[in-house]
């Protein structure tokens, strides 16, 4: 994409042309509007509701598919893809910039689309010493990887399996917050057992819980049968990766993962401040 021109809506709610530089340090977009092709005859819906931010006029999308989480760069930083729109029939991408960013005429944007990262993490001395093979790790993978089909977005899973061990599963943690991993989901350890550290381990490390999940999924799946409500499973954000501990069984890890499903993309959006309504 090559910018063709550029534009500021001021703090007054004027559409300004800009020559050169688009933002300077007092002038911080709050949205970035980048437009396929030419300026839209009235934006006054945009304008009003969004009173600073900048306008970008490029030469074409092209043909690729641009999903919310994307970045585009060739700016000072990056700006994040919040959602692709059509305003008067022409084809735009809102997008926040993370701080202070330039742009100049001409100025070539590349499009690199989001790949969630996802860990898996299986905890089980006996899978970990190869008595048994691990049957619900590969379930949490693959219902991932399907789930990211559905709803459009990339994703890459690595499965990991270790010994109850609260070393092992806090390096884990340590490495995911580091890596800004986008979900971490482990599996077993939720018991009341000596040997169940998952629960006490995980929390620990989480900034904010998610405690309606967890207790949903306990109260539907244990009015059948009580023993699912013996699960000790929480689910929370550790700064920007979410984090779920869901029981050890095959049946469990579906049940869980069919309800999670239902909320975990809206919850991108709000881990990352985005208001995608």
């Amino acid at each position: 994409m090559i910018i063709k021109s550029l534009f500021r809506i001021t703090s007054h709610k004027q559409l300004v042309d800009v020559d050169n530089v688009s933002t300077s340090i007092d002038k911080v977009s709050k949205h970035v509007l980048i437009l396929d092709g030419e300026m839209p005859v009235s934006i006054s819906s945009f304008i009003e509701d969004n009173p600073i931010g900048t306008l970008i006029v490029v030469d074409s999308f092209g043909k690729k598919n641009y999903n919310a989480f994307d970045i585009i760069s060739g700016a000072e930083t990056h700006l994040k893809i919040v959602k692709h729109l059509q305003i008067y029939n022409t084809n735009a991408l809102l997008c926040i910039p993370n701080n202070f960013l330039t742009f100049q005429l001409n100025q070539k944007l590349e499009h690199t689309p989001k790949i969630f990262q996802v860990k898996v993490v299986t905890l089980s001395d006996r899978a970990h010493r190869g008595i048994y093979k691990d049957a619900s790790g590969p379930l949490v993978t693959g219902m991932i990887t399907e789930y990211f089909k559905n709803i459009g977005k990339n994703v890459a899973v690595n499965n990991i399996i270790i010994p109850d061990s609260i070393n092992n599963l806090t390096d884990i943690l340590e490495s995911a917050k580091e890596d800004k991993t986008d979900v971490l989901i482990t599996t077993g350890g939720t018991g009341i057992g000596s040997r169940d550290i998952t629960v006490e381990t995980v929390e620990k490390y989480l900034d904010k819980k998610i405690p309606g999940i967890m207790e949903m999924i306990r109260i539907k799946y244990g009015a059948e049968k009580p023993n699912a409500l013996l699960s000790r499973g929480i689910a929370g954000t550790m700064d920007e990766t979410l984090v779920y501990t869901l029981p050890g069984s095959v049946k469990a890890v579906k049940e869980y993962l069919t309800e999670i499903f239902k909320t975990l993309d809206h919850l991108f959006y709000m881990i990352h401040n985005i208001d995608n309504h």
